[in-house]
């Protein structure tokens, strides 16, 4: 479907702040060359000529956003919880993610990645790829295929991995050039290109600082993860005796661009870390299932909203074990109560308000206009049939999102509109 304008009807609901949730019951959407002009409370006049994309009835919520995960850990999801980070690391994810040298194993795995998203409704991710360039270009090409919008990541890697998975410094510099050149291709279908040193243990320091000058001199953005656990704290330490902490090492490499750094997990920052995690306005992505699954801690995210952070979900596959970013909102409010009452009240827990924010417009600022239901905001949508949800007895707006966010999965979502055009199904065959 690709028309310049029509009305949608149906009762919208978002989240444009932290603590805002705007409803608008039975009520219109102006979409115009896929973004929102206008929204009427009450019938539109002057505009009975536009078609009607009638979805009376029906919860509308944004389009939510993955700002963290790895299509590479895709099949070993759910494994290895057993064990914390860097072993699960060894035994499991670098063993799985050197496969993908294999295009015709990579082909398998990221049309089921592509398709699961799509049907998540997950309609913008910032994700890894390995360190292969042809398999981080096929997952462009499967993005791009199901209408997605994504920053994808060649990665670095040229130290402390398995043998399989390693590349010398000249390879992964020389690699990097030609995934970023492979990757024009698929920037007029809002699939991109991200610098992404694995994390800083997985770089030398001429690897680190050659990516900084990139990122410099091409205006890339960067992805990475930062302070997941205490063991890879002290890791970092070691390698990097002269950075400040764990944070500074990307810094001191020119690998926080402004405003388009996104760091995962952030758990146990310091007061410096926290300020530069500000002034530099990283996005903070926040993986609660891959945090509790792997024993890494708990991320205090009332205290990053309250320090006025961007803050959005990673399901963080696979070191957690659902792609639904529903579950993310779940998980996130349950971690902050536990973290609340583990520490005698000394963090707040977060709200369901906060919770939806940053799984939509939280997150969905890394992307542009996005996440919100408001002029001039790209009509990224999730058309929710619930009414298997309210034919017990009636609901509020606001209980039926509860509803499906805690209850609820993919099959409850009817139709999903990116830039304002209906995404079918991907099919790839």
């Amino acid at each position: 479907m690709s028309k310049k304008a029509y009305l949608v009807k149906g009762d919208f609901i978002s989240s444009p702040k932290p603590d805002q949730l705007v409803l608008h019951e039975d009520a219109t959407i102006l979409v115009e060359d896929g973004r929102i002009s206008e929204i009427y409370e009450d019938a539109p006049k002057g505009a009975s000529d536009l078609e009607v994309l009638d979805h009376r009835g029906k919860l509308i919520i944004p389009g939510f956003a993955d700002v963290h995960l790895h299509a590479v850990q895709y099949v070993t999801r759910g494994l290895g919880y057993d064990k914390e980070l860097l072993p699960w690391l060894n035994d499991y994810t670098f063993p799985e993610e050197s496969r993908f040298k294999d295009p015709a194993y990579g082909e398998v795995v990221f049309k089921d990645v592509a398709r699961d998203l799509w049907a998540a409704g997950t309609l913008h991710c910032a994700i890894y790829s390995s360190l292969h360039t042809d398999a981080s270009l096929q997952l462009m090409d499967k993005l791009a295929r199901a209408g997605l919008s994504a920053y994808v990541g060649k990665v670095n890697m040229d130290r402390n991995s398995v043998e399989a998975l390693e590349e010398t410094t000249e390879e992964s510099m020389e690699e990097t050039l030609r995934f970023l050149e492979g990757a024009k291709a698929y920037a007029d279908k809002d699939v991109l290109p991200i610098l992404t040193p694995r994390f800083a243990p997985s770089c030398s320091d001429e690897l680190m600082s050659w990516l900084g000058q990139k990122c410099q001199e091409l205006d890339l953005p960067v992805q990475s993860h930062v302070n997941e656990n205490f063991g890879e704290i002290a890791w970092v330490k070691e390698l990097f005796p002269q950075s400040r902490d764990y944070l500074s090492v990307y810094e001191d490499f020119n690998l926080l661009p402004q405003g388009r750094t996104i760091m995962a997990h952030c758990i146990h920052n310091t007061e410096e870390e926290m300020k530069m995690f500000a002034d530099k306005d990283v996005m903070i992505a926040h993986c609660p299932d891959s945090n509790a699954n792997l024993a890494s801690g708990i991320m205090p995210a009332g205290e990053m909203l309250d320090a006025g952070l961007r803050v959005g979900l990673g399901s963080d596959i696979g070191g957690g074990n659902r792609l639904f970013i529903g579950h993310a909102i779940e998980s996130a409010m349950r971690l902050s109560r536990l973290l609340w009452f583990q520490t005698d009240h000394a963090y707040r827990t977060i709200s369901f308000a906060e919770a939806f924010h940053m799984a939509t417009a939280g997150g969905g600022a890394f992307f542009g206009k996005t996440g919100a239901f408001l002029p001039g905001y790209s009509f990224d949508a999730l058309v929710i049939d619930d009414s298997a949800f309210t034919r017990y007895r009636p609901l509020s707006l606001f209980e039926r999102l509860q509803k499906f966010i805690f209850a609820g999965d993919d099959r409850q979502i009817a139709v999903r509109y990116r830039k304002g055009q209906a995404l079918a199904k991907p099919l790839f065959d």
